[in-house]
């Protein structure tokens, strides 16, 4: 085993609190709890905590103010090198944040995992915690796609899912569900929007003046409504009754503020006012709509030269660009060297396994806790239930009375079951979906080789973003989670070419 280094011990440190809505305060995460725990530690540990921060956020994404604070105060005092938090997706649960204290070379105590990261910590570890990273995020993106179900269920039964449009209210309608209702400030006015540009008689700056003048401003911000607003509005069919729901048709129960005949009208006077020449496409190459300009940002196009050859170019839209000419086989090097930077060894991939396996057993632990917890509502409510009925027997409360606080208590206990599936099923993918990704990022490179250029475009979509061509070298951005593959996967590369990387890979804690 490779020997290193003791950390040095630290004097001072910040800490760092969070919860991302009421249901984690309820289910144990509360800012109350995580400060004696920290301070604790602190105590045991003979560390003084300088500064607390304190934050009520989601750390889906980067950007939360007391996290920027943090970052701040570190950056002005170097002799406090330390932070001290529960665990590891308290802190962060993006790439940003990560890179952003790996970047400021702190120490990061996880008082519930037992750990310390530090720019002294081996790469090994350094890695599994980038991993842990990946797999938080990975299940906060599992979450979300639960809740993306739940929407879709509700745009079937006839609910608008999402926030209600401008003339439109969110309200809770009968059984708990929640649906929306017209606006009636500003409901009169939409109509109205739609009768007076149907005439064909006004046009959307003219239109905006008459809305100004109806008092059509944002209830927040006190604004009037934009000229980009107003020609949404025109455009959503949700007006008539009908909204688009991941691009299929369904037909709301709720009120319409206009006719689909009126709307219609309205469509082709937008369509005539604003004709425009079909574009024909003549070639299909392999990295359109894919790169811009290093130099000024305008794309780069393809084109055939002496009918063979295909090249990009610069369209220099701005005005005359000093990027030469580039051959698409060039570019198909340069993206299969982006994509084997995804391609982990089978050294690093049985870490990570072994990383999944492990971090996949306190999953585990959350979901049953919440679906024991769930199930312990569901009978409380059949008890509710039970004891109604037994009390209708003996003629205490009316059968009227007894039904209506039923089939409120039957819808709550449908819900809870719905959720008590999610959690079984998240429960079970988990592991699964990790490896999965991992093993697909090792396949890239040989996917995209093999693709015909249609497939090679819709690939790199996939992986990629905001991809870049100047002076004959491609800069990328990664999507998520690739970013994070990518991130750790060059750290590991880089020390094991370097000779830091230990010999033996040893056993390390996951987060709970």
């Amino acid at each position: 085993m490779v020997s290193r280094k003791p950390e040095a011990k630290a004097t001072t440190a910040v800490a760092y609190y969070r919860v991302s809505s009421d249901r984690q305060e309820k289910e144990g995460f509360s800012i109350p709890a995580q400060q004696q725990l920290v301070r604790e530690y602190a105590a045991a540990k003979g560390i003084t905590v300088l500064r607390e921060f304190t934050e009520s956020e989601s750390a889906k994404k980067a950007g939360r103010e007391q996290f920027d604070e943090m970052v701040v105060f570190l950056k002005k005092t170097p002799t406090c090198r330390s932070i001290i938090v529960e665990k590891t997706d308290r802190l962060y649960r993006n790439l940003k944040d990560y890179v952003t204290l790996d970047d400021l070379g702190v120490a990061i105590h996880f008082v519930k995992e037992g750990s310390i990261l530090s720019p002294e910590s081996r790469s090994s570890d350094k890695f599994v915690h980038g991993i842990k990273v990946l797999v938080a995020k990975n299940y906060i993106d599992n979450l979300s796609e639960e809740t993306r179900k739940g929407m879709n269920k509700k745009a079937e039964e006839g609910f608008y899912p999402t926030r209600a449009p401008l003339g439109y209210r969110n309200i809770m309608g009968d059984g708990g569900k929640r649906t929306i209702e017209p606006d009636p400030e500003y409901a009169p006015v939409i109509t109205k929007l739609f009768e007076w540009y149907a005439t064909g008689k006004h046009s959307l700056d003219e239109l905006i003046e008459k809305a100004h003048d109806a008092g059509f401003i944002y209830k927040k911000s006190k604004q009037p409504v934009s000229r980009a607003a107003i020609h949404t509005i025109l455009t959503n069919r949700m007006y008539t009754g009908t909204f688009l729901w991941k691009g299929e048709p369904r037909q709301g129960n709720y009120t319409a503020l206009v006719s689909e005949e009126l709307w219609q009208k309205v469509q082709t006077v937008l369509r005539n006012r604003g004709k425009m020449k079909p574009r024909f496409v003549r070639h299909d190459f392999a990295f359109s709509h894919l790169l811009t300009c290093g130099h000024c940002g305008c794309s780069l196009v393809g084109e055939i030269k002496k009918e063979k050859y295909i090249y990009y170019h610069c369209t220099g839209f701005k005005g005359k660009c000093p990027e030469p000419f580039v051959r698409e086989e060039v570019l198909g090097e340069r993206f299969t060297d982006v994509l084997r930077s995804l391609v982990f060894d089978e050294e690093v991939l049985e870490l990570v396994r072994k990383a999944l396996r492990e971090s996949h057993e306190d999953v585990r632990k959350f979901h049953d806790q919440a679906i024991s917890r769930l199930q312990a509502e569901y009978t409380k409510i059949q008890n509710r239930v039970d004891t109604a009925y037994t009390d209708k027997v003996d003629g205490l409360i009316t059968a009227d009375f007894f039904k209506a606080k039923t089939d409120g208590w039957r819808d709550e206990q449908k819900a809870l079951l719905v959720k008590i599936a999610q959690h079984q099923q998240a429960n079970q993918n988990y592991l699964e979906e990790g490896v999965q990704l991992l093993e697909l990022t090792s396949r890239l490179p040989a996917l995209f080789a093999k693709q015909p250029a249609k497939e090679k475009r819709r690939l790199l979509d996939f992986v990629l973003s905001n991809s870049t061509w100047a002076n004959g070298k491609l800069a990328v951005q990664f999507r998520q989670p690739f970013d994070l593959l990518a991130v750790t996967n060059g750290s590991w590369k880089a020390e094991k070419a370097a000779g830091t990387t230990p010999g033996d890979l040893c056993p390390v804690k996951l987060p709970e």
